[in-house]
């Protein structure tokens, strides 16, 4: 069972953004948020980029899974090691 969409909504809901701010800065609609969050459609992965680059630029990574672990959030430090 994938949960995508699960964390696709809480990584949006972690950076402060409405739907319909992540899909003007993802140049998507708000109905395709609407579907990826609520698993409704298949996502294609073009899509699915667009989604994870504005999330990037934000410090977010989606991580996904690696067949022990789901998908999962790493947020980047913005300090220097």
């Amino acid at each position: 069972m994938s949960t995508h969409h699960l964390i696709i909504k809480a990584a949006r809901t972690a950076l402060g953004l409405s739907r319909k701010e992540l899909a003007e800065l993802a140049g998507l609609s708000d109905r395709t948020i609407y579907n990826i969050e609520t698993n409704q459609d298949y996502v294609l992965l073009d899509t699915l980029m667009k989604v994870r680059r504005v999330f990037a630029e934000r410090g977010l990574e989606l991580v996904e899974g690696d067949g022990e672990r789901g998908w999962g959030l790493y947020f980047k430090s913005n300090e220097a090691s």
